[in-house]
């Protein structure tokens, strides 16, 4: 199994966050490109991700993706395979939501990843689990 990375991300990088999957066996999540949580998967999420990762490496790779800005409020959320030279999958996303449009395996696979990558955020520093963009930290602070 190749390795996958989800990264969800503000427009001008900042937040950049991302969980990658390693050969269905080892789990890392970054933030800014630096790891902050690495660890085993465990049977119950490969039990749910080799369904959603097996179909998604099926389908048939895209010749590009059109960027896709999360805009003044958004994020970029992508989805890319280790040995591809574009990610399969790029999309606009709101914070809290999760990204739909990129067809309903991809879209399952990315609802998963998301949650995966929150979860694991959360359990590390609960106030930053979800994606925060500038403007929203200064008006939590």
């Amino acid at each position: 199994m190749k390795t996958v990375t989800y990264e969800r991300n503000g427009r001008t990088n900042t937040g950049a966050q991302a969980v990658r999957v390693e050969g269905m066996r080892h789990l890392r999540v970054l933030e800014q490109g630096e790891t902050v949580v690495e660890r085993d998967l465990t049977a119950e999420e490969v039990e749910r991700l080799r369904p959603l990762l097996e179909e998604a490496a099926r389908q048939p790779a895209p010749a590009a993706v059109a960027p896709a800005a999360g805009g003044p409020r958004g994020m970029a959320v992508s989805l890319a395979f280790e040995d591809e030279e574009t990610p399969r999958v790029r999309l606009e996303a709101h914070p809290g939501q999760t990204a739909r449009g990129a067809g309903e395996h991809y879209d399952a696979l990315l609802a998963e990843l998301d949650d995966l990558l929150t979860e694991e955020l959360h359990l590390r520093a609960p106030r930053h689990a979800h994606a925060v963009l500038p403007h929203e930290l200064r008006q939590e602070e």
